[in-house]
């Protein structure tokens, strides 16, 4: 449902990266990209990774650089960008043995 409700509101990697009105959208290499919508911003991919969340963090921060905002809702991990003009909101949660990851452009 959450899911959902992120992908009907508003997406790219080291091993797949997209460029959205100059805008890259960072995934892990070993993304399982479930939902894609970067032609536009806002622009949203989602994904499950088997890279932990230390992990996924720190790939973000080489990516964008040093969160603004970092806070737990809910046993999800929500971190906050800006680069280049756009927020990046990147939303980690555990779903089984694999952990989804959100991220979301705005302008």
């Amino acid at each position: 449902m959450f899911c959902s409700v992120l992908c009907s509101a508003l997406l790219s990697t080291t091993t797949f990266a997209a460029d959205t009105n100059n805008v890259s959208i960072e995934v892990m290499s070993d993304a399982r990209i479930f939902a894609q919508f970067d032609d536009e911003i806002p622009a949203v991919i989602n994904y499950f990774t088997k890279k932990n969340e230390t992990n996924i963090v720190a790939f973000y921060e080489e990516h964008y650089g040093q969160s603004i905002l970092s806070e737990r809702r809910k046993g999800r991990l929500e971190k906050s960008f800006t680069k280049d003009g756009y927020n990046i909101k990147i939303i980690i949660s555990e779903q089984n043995n694999f952990r989804q990851v959100d991220v979301l452009v705005t302008k």
